[in-house]
């Protein structure tokens, strides 16, 4: 006899979900008919079904443990649709069951392969992508792609390649922060509202931003050429969060002269009677990284660069081509802190110029700024443009930026003191323009 499950045993939640009885029905356990009502506090499981019966209510079990019970909490954010959102908390719900052990593999109902192939071949790419948020981490997205690819190869890929995301951008959260219930100032509870938005996001930059071969068939066409940069959006979601070891620095360090004694105690105390202070110096410099697709940089590359650089400023970006209010730029680490979790790219560039020209609104004298590239310069549309090159080129030339092609390169030039002396090497169509107004 398998008995249903008991959600009032789940106590403990910081943002008081009631006192009020659940009702626990019995249902199916194929997808999309097993559900939580967190509000109504209502649910519907499989009291049977084997092993994936099990997992079923174990998943719905994690949404009564951690998912908002706010009315309306899935519609907080205006640049985030309920569906978006929806799809990345049943992410987050299902890495936090593998973090308390529970194997997924069950977790599919043999719909996902036909379903699948059927929103390849209806060219639903937005309901695709979705979709595949949500099963990500599990058996089922396996499934999925599997179908899709009989239609698309390249949208299977790009399910992949989501899942991959999803998968990095929380690699480093500690579980005790992807699963809290504690309140923010709107009532949603922290796990929800940090880790389910970010999560969020990366989902809706995917769809903003389409995908290649969906053009080939006429569908998600690529926005006409523009000739211009898109305006720079940082994403105010990214919080650092974390010191980085070697990072942090005094501001003033112990010097045997100076104008005005600061310390007279040393002259006692320290053999070297260094009674005066001066400025430490900052190593570090900055570093701007390109994020597009074109330079398919891992998680675990830029985790070793904001590891490697202590101290600097790293800036990340990348445009999704022909979007508007969508975030394409986001600080990784400065002053001794990073980010825990790692912000993806959203497919195309859209932003050299002008996150270059940030980067240099933040140097500090002639300190490295190292940017991290192929040297391929696009407008707001992703294409390339020779003028917006040009500008790039000379904004290289003119204040000694470092262009590199690697992660590992640019962590062999940080934690100078000044750039390099001497003409700086460049690269693609950038170095094109620099030898063209040589």
């Amino acid at each position: 006899m398998t008995c249903g499950p008991v959600p009032e045993l789940l106590t403990s939640r910081r943002d008081h979900p009631g006192s009020a009885p659940w009702r626990v029905e019995g249902g199916p356990a194929r997808r999309g008919e097993a559900w939580t009502d967190l509000v109504a506090r209502v649910m519907r499981v499989p009291f049977g079904g084997g092993a994936h019966g099990r997992a079923v209510r174990a998943h719905e079990l994690m949404h009564a443990r951690v998912s908002p019970t706010s009315p309306g909490a899935f519609e907080a954010w205006d640049d985030l649709d309920a569906r978006t959102v929806e799809c990345a908390e049943e992410f987050r719900v299902n890495q936090l069951l593998l973090r308390v052990g529970l194997e997924l593999g069950e977790l599919r109902d043999g719909s996902e392969r036909l379903t699948g192939h059927r929103l390849a071949s209806q060219g639903e790419w937005g309901e695709l992508v979705v979709f595949a948020a949500a099963v990500s981490g599990t058996r089922a997205l396996a499934d999925l792609a599997s179908g899709a690819r009989r239609v698309e190869p390249e949208w299977a890929r790009a399910c992949r390649a989501l899942e991959r995301d999803l998968v990095g951008a929380l690699r480093r959260v500690p579980t005790w922060s992807l699963a809290s219930t504690s309140t923010d100032d709107r009532g949603l509870p922290q796990g929800f509202a940090v880790h389910t938005r970010a999560l969020a996001q990366l989902i809706r930059a995917r769809l903003d931003a389409g995908h290649a071969t969906s053009r080939s068939r006429g569908r998600g066409a690529r926005p006409a050429p523009t000739g211009a940069f898109a305006p720079l959006l940082f994403d105010d979601t990214v919080v650092l969060d974390r010191l980085v070891r070697g990072g942090v620095r005094p501001r003033r360090l112990p010097s045997t002269s100076g104008r005005h004694v600061v310390r007279a105690s040393r002259l006692v105390t320290d053999p070297a009677r260094r009674a005066f202070e001066r400025p430490a110096r900052r190593g570090g410099g900055i570093v701007v990284v390109d994020q597009s697709g074109s330079m398919s940089l891992s998680t675990e590359e830029l985790e070793a660069l904001v590891v490697r650089a202590p101290g600097s400023l790293v800036v990340g970006y990348s445009h999704a081509p022909g979007s508007t209010g969508v975030p394409n730029a986001w600080i990784l680490a400065d002053g001794g802190r990073a980010a825990r979790t790692i912000r993806t790219g959203n497919v195309g560039n859209g932003v050299d110029g002008p996150v270059l020209r940030f980067a240099l609104s933040r140097r500090r004298g002639s300190e490295p700024l190292i940017w991290i590239c192929d040297g391929q310069v696009t407008d707001s549309g992703d294409h390339a443009d020779a003028g917006l090159a040009e500008e790039c080129a000379g904004l290289v030339a003119r204040h000694r930026i470092e262009m590199v092609a690697s992660v590992d390169e640019a962590i062999k030039r940080v934690g100078r003191r000044t750039a390099l002396a001497g003409r700086p090497v460049a690269l693609g169509r950038v170095a094109a323009s620099i030898a063209a107004a040589a």
